[in-house]
């Protein structure tokens, strides 16, 4: 996580592989923080059927998955609405399309999945609709959904990486630190370890930055097979 450059010590860019595990991490974290079991233990017996075949399919047969996820979207699976948005998102099994993903995410909301607004939210973003954004992340902040805190902060900010806009997004990381988020916690230490947040927080951040290095590593494996 660290290197030295000139006897000065600094956070080196971390490798695409570990901010990939990171973020994985952060998603698993925000749907244990989501109602996804519920929304599971409300599907139909054949809903239920389909999506454990796609889940076993989807990385050998990803259109085949997409297409089962299809046929339990037809009985009102709200958790296969969310899983063929992603599918339409990324391109996985089906060509990429921005607008029906964003069809099918919106539908997953009014089915009641939480995940799916942080989704909806982010392709949004992703296509310029800021405003749309904004109003769906808080939407997730009025109902006291964590995950939402973390992603309005975070595309605030994106848009504008400015000390202002860090002083602006912080209340909303440390709410969604306080809470858990794995993300959040990470961005905050390495803003205060940077001394975005005063040169007395540098200690603090690197600490910070260490043990959520140290517990992130030990995380993956305790879930790596033996």
């Amino acid at each position: 996580m660290f290197t030295w450059t000139d006897g000065e010590p600094m956070i080196r860019e971390t490798r695409d592989e570990e901010w990939d595990r990171l973020w994985a991490q952060s998603d698993a974290w925000e749907r244990a923080s989501s109602n996804q079991i519920e929304l599971l233990s409300e599907e139909g017996d054949h809903s239920w059927d389909l999506i454990q075949h796609a889940g076993k399919i989807a990385e050998e047969d990803p259109a085949a998955s997409f297409q089962l996820y299809l046929e339990a979207v037809d009985g009102g699976s709200a958790w296969s609405m969310e899983k063929v948005g992603w599918h339409y998102w990324t391109g996985t099994g089906v060509a990429a399309d921005p607008d029906m993903a964003l069809k099918y995410y919106h539908r997953a909301i009014g089915a009641g999945s939480w995940m799916a607004t942080l989704y909806y939210a982010r392709l949004l973003a992703e296509l310029g609709h800021y405003d749309a954004c904004e109003s769906t992340l808080n939407d997730g902040v009025a109902s006291g959904f964590i995950p939402a805190y973390f992603w309005l902060g975070w595309s605030r900010y994106t848009r504008s990486k400015t000390s202002l806009a860090r002083r602006q997004v912080r209340p909303l990381m440390e709410h969604a630190a306080e809470e858990g988020h794995p993300m959040a916690k990470l961005f905050l230490a390495r803003w205060m370890a940077r001394g975005y947040f005063g040169f007395h927080n540098i200690p603090r951040g690197w600490v910070s930055v260490v043990r959520l290095a140290a517990s992130s590593a030990a995380a993956e494996r305790s879930t790596a097979p033996a």
